[in-house]
């Protein structure tokens, strides 16, 4: 029976819920030998109140520590019917039992605030539950102490605050009192773990004396602290300080100075610190006074956090001349590790080569990680570079690189770091490049936070030689976003060939590259793309229609941006969609594989059309919207005669180029130069071809022969100005044409004998003037012609070209000279 019984427990664990219902209820029915597997479970037990009942001395609640006795009453008196008692659900031996009196259990020095009992009974195979009862126990409050009250000169409020004691686990009040001359101003009544009241300032007078009292009271009893009595002038403390810097002495690890900052007119008190390490007991310190907002703590622990809090305080400590010592409150907490000794270890070290290089110069980027905590506050890096002379570069504390230029030939440089308490080994950093490949077969694997990847690859062949084990030093991976973000990088032991990246963002691309350094210099990257977690694209490609033709359209598309496509992209989604209503939308896969342009087939008339990228995560958003229409064959041919039409034209245009170019400029000639009257129309000119002993009007090399000269009159010169008779036609017109010449040639002047001496016979004038004159001439032969008009209104220019004597007609030469003049 025994084994079967335990078949049944076994089934109840296993089986769905109709068949645990079935075995529960039956198992509540049979019993358990004494000897069996402990007492039933509570949720088998029968429940009959009519059985008897738990009582308790001394009852809830009770002092904590106190022996408790449980008395189990059983109504039914039965010698061979079995009683038992948990505390906590742990079984109790019974202390006493006589006959059908109760059976009494005891419970020495009980500590827990909250706990049970129950009383179980056994008859006739059947365990009934009896009774149960909470227990509730505490303490009685403590005395309030450290009654004190406090303000500011600048605060409306009066703090007042005690220390309450113990927690007490039973509901504890408060009662706090303000009274004057006996007389109660302010009662207030506080609920338990309340340690502080604050009321507002105007309650209290400048110069009167008020007394404070603090009652605690719960249920074993009530506590009243000692009268408090205070002034407002006695409990105006001065503003607390607060710690701006700490700083640890370079010479020992033993001291720290504070620097804290105060108003000015609180600087003449006392400063007092207050310390502890990792919530241990604060530890109240005079420290020594450095300056007006220094101090120095001696006595620390290398390598220990401390919290330091501090305060300001009158120049006396307790009573003096009757007046308590004011302190101000303790200022916020600051928490500081003191150092230890200096970095025994080289940093760990690498470089980022720049493509700016000159046949003497090369830039490259130092990087390194910071030394570990415990090595001192860093107060800078420095590089050093070279040998004979040795070029040192120092770095900032904050930064975690350095760029800088250096010999294009330089094999190495090493790089250290400055503490408070020492200097690191200089750490080399690997310039020379061996020549060889990278680490083959990387693998790149997301692991399951999606933060990071496991990346591995194979490692060298065992033994000596080039490329071997023997001769590898360590393994250096970069990893950076695409596009280009901050570098990181990570060093791996040279025995290991896996090593987890972490702190990557989902959906973002980074580029991993892998470098095995060994003594003869640094490989050649090995590098792959990954993502830690990909996701759905949040935009489309960006889609074009090159050709559209019933029933056939060629589309091309450009990727979308990087940081965009947040995954490798697997396959791109066309849709078509005509523009009747009633249409439905056609869906087009293709793959990423494949080039970035096709051709598909798609319903007559005009289209709208998107295209979706996907990852392995799924489809993403559609790109842009796009409507295009076929083009109709009439009009393609159009546009294609149209075309040829065209560039016939012009090339028509190009062959009789220099006709054209002719024609412009005879066209710009016609709009640009007026018309002027032709010389070879002149009747002066065929008047004078008449006469073949005159000279000819050609060129000549030669200058002609000169006449001599003789001075006349001004009014021998112009006899027609000052008279009324009208100028003889024929006179202008052989005035013109003697005055025109088209070669524009001025031979030399004429000397004329006067008085013994030789002088000019007529002042050159500038061309400009000459071709005035002529012009003026001209017109004046021209109104001629129409009607004499008088001379008297031709310009002084053309008079000089028509001033000769009429009298030596004959003497055509003389004439001529005077015309040359000009």
């Amino acid at each position: 029976m025994t084994l079967w019984r335990c078949v049944v427990a076994l089934l109840l664990s296993i089986k769905r819920e109709y068949l645990l219902l079935f075995f529960f209820l039956a198992a509540c029915h049979l019993s358990l030998p004494p000897t069996g597997c402990g007492p039933p479970l509570a949720s088998c037990l029968r429940f009959d109140a009519s059985l008897g009942n738990v009582s308790v001395e001394p009852p809830s609640p009770f002092v904590l520590g106190s022996n408790l006795t449980v008395y189990c009453h059983i109504a039914t008196c039965q010698w061979r019917s079995k009683i038992t008692l948990k505390f906590n659900e742990v079984p109790v031996d019974p202390w006493k039992r006589d006959k059908c009196s109760p059976a009494i259990f005891r419970l020495p020095s009980v500590q827990q605030p909250l706990s049970t009992v129950q009383c179980t009974l056994q008859e006739h195979g059947q365990w009934y539950l009896v009774d149960g009862a909470d227990l509730l126990g505490g303490f009685p409050p403590d005395k309030p102490l450290n009654v004190t009250c406090a303000t500011t000169r600048q605060s409306d409020l009066v703090e007042c605050s005690w220390w309450r004691g113990r927690n007490t686990h039973v509901p504890t009040s408060y009662n706090v009192s303000f009274s004057r001359a006996k007389r109660t101003l302010a009662h207030f009544n506080l609920s338990q773990d309340h340690d502080r009241l604050v009321i507002t300032r105007t309650l209290f007078a400048a110069n009167e004396t008020y007394q404070l009292i603090i009652a605690a009271r719960n249920h074993f009893g009530r506590f009243q602290s000692d009268p408090y009595t205070f002034n407002l002038n006695d409990i105006v403390m001065p503003q607390s300080p607060r710690i701006e810097h700490i700083d640890f002495r370079n010479d020992s690890t033993s001291a720290a100075i504070l620097r804290w900052k105060t108003p000015k007119a609180l600087r003449h008190l006392r400063a007092s610190v207050r310390l502890r390490q990792a919530n241990g007991r604060w530890d109240v310190r005079e420290a020594a006074r450095l300056g007006e907002d220094a101090i120095r703590v001696d006595g620390l622990k290398p390598l220990t956090e401390y919290e330091f809090q501090m305060r300001a305080c009158n120049s006396t400590l307790g009573v003096e001349a009757g007046r308590r010592s004011r302190c101000s409150k303790w200022s916020p907490s600051v928490t500081r590790r003191s150092p230890g000794k200096g970095p025994s270890k080289p940093l760990s070290a690498w470089r980022m080569l720049s493509n700016r290089k000159t046949s003497s110069l090369q830039t490259l980027t130092v990087l390194w990680k910071a030394p570990p905590p415990d090595s001192g506050e860093v107060e800078g890096y420095e590089i050093s570079v070279g040998e004979n002379p040795k070029q040192e570069v120092r770095c900032a504390a904050s930064l975690s690189q350095c760029s800088l230029q250096v010999p294009a030939d330089i094999s190495a440089l090493s790089v250290s770091v400055i503490t408070t308490f020492g200097r690191s080994p200089p750490a080399d950093v690997p310039l020379t490049l061996s020549g060889d490949l990278g680490p083959a077969d990387m693998l790149l694997v997301p692991v399951a936070n999606d933060s990071a990847v496991l990346l591995s690859w194979a490692g060298p062949e065992p033994g000596p030689g080039p490329g071997r084990r023997e001769e590898l030093e360590y393994y250096v991976t970069e990893w950076t976003s695409v596009p280009v973000g901050e570098l990181r990088w990570q060093k791996v032991a040279n025995y290991k060939n896996d090593v987890t990246i972490i702190g990557l963002m989902a959906g973002v691309r980074y580029n991993v590259s892998l470098y095995a350094v060994t003594c003869r210099g640094v490989s050649a990257p090995s590098s792959i793309l990954v993502y830690s977690q990909e996701l759905e694209p949040v935009s489309g490609p960006l889609m074009s229609v090159l050709v559209h033709k019933t029933g056939r359209i060629q589309i091309q598309w450009d990727d979308p941006a990087v940081e965009q496509q947040r995954g490798f992209i697997t396959s791109y989604t066309v849709y078509l969609q005509t523009l009747d209503f009633h249409s439905t939308e056609i869906s087009v896969t293709l793959s990423a594989s494949g080039p970035r342009e096709t051709w598909l087939d798609c319903p007559e008339g005009s289209l709208v059309l998107q295209m979706s990228a996907s990852t392995s995560a799924g489809e993403g958003q559609r790109g842009n919207l796009i409507s295009s229409q076929p083009v109709d064959p009439a009009v393609g041919l159009a546009v294609l005669v149209f075309t040829v039409v065209v560039f016939g034209a012009v090339l028509v245009q190009l062959v009789c180029w220099r006709c054209v170019r002719r024609r412009i400029k005879e066209k710009c000639a016609s709009w640009l130069v007026p018309s002027l009257p032709k010389a070879g129309n002149s009747r002066a000119i065929k008047l004078l071809q008449l006469d073949v002993s005159e000279p000819s009007f050609s060129y000549s090399d030669s200058d002609p022969p000169l006449s001599p000269l003789s001075c006349i009159s001004e009014e021998d010169m112009y006899p027609y100005v000052h008279k009324d008779q009208p100028v003889a036609q024929t006179s202008w017109l052989e005035a013109v044409a003697m005055a025109t010449r088209a070669d524009g040639y001025k031979p030399q002047l004429a000397r004329v004998v006067r008085g013994g001496q030789t002088t000019e016979s007529m002042p050159r004038r500038p061309a400009a003037t000459s071709h005035k004159a002529l012009l003026d001439a001209t017109s004046l032969l021209a109104s001629n012609s129409q009607g004499a008009s008088p001379p008297g209104k031709v310009s002084h220019a053309a008079s000089q070209h028509l001033s000769f004597n009429h009298t030596h007609r004959d003497d055509k030469m003389h004439i001529w000279d005077v015309i040359k003049t000009d």
